[in-house]
């Protein structure tokens, strides 16, 4: 997952069905900036009214994880250790940590989100300016409906 909040569709058989996608059900306006769907609760709806035969739900082998680089893996452990020394009071060891794992894994919003939290009075300023750098790129990846296949 790489932004919060995200989704994760599990049928009964305990089978993932759809995964990491922006599941804010009504869009939402943070001033000039829009996120959020009005699209996502009735696809929800309509995987549980209609089951497999639903056009958004992926067929098992169609889930396909993405591969690390070695740099995404180094994010992880650095954010931990951020997160670890924040907890015995080195806030700035913390924040050290926690630059790098944003700057090994720009792509999380996670990271970024997870760092700002320790601020409250800067996240919402700091949001505003790393939506800036997108540049025309989603905040949230689109949803989709899948092919008959069961593939993006």
């Amino acid at each position: 997952m790489v932004n919060v909040p995200s989704a994760v569709w599990i049928d009964e058989q305990g089978i993932v069905r759809r995964i990491d996608e922006g599941t804010y059900a009504t869009v939402h306006k943070n001033g000039d900036f829009e996120y959020g769907t009005n699209d996502y609760a009735p696809m929800v709806e309509d995987w549980v009214k209609h089951g497999e035969s639903s056009p958004y739900v992926a067929q098992p082998v169609a889930l396909v994880t993405t591969e690390k680089t070695a740099d995404q893996a180094k994010a992880a452990p650095a954010f931990r250790l951020g997160v670890h020394f924040k907890a015995i009071g080195q806030a700035a060891k913390a924040s050290e940590y926690w630059q790098q794992a944003q700057a090994l894994n720009p792509d999380s919003w996670n990271y970024h989100r997870q760092d700002w939290s320790y601020t409250p009075e800067q996240a919402g300023s700091n949001w505003q300016k790393k939506v800036q750098t997108l540049e025309g790129k989603p905040y949230y990846k689109p949803i989709s409906e899948l092919s008959a296949e069961g593939s993006d």
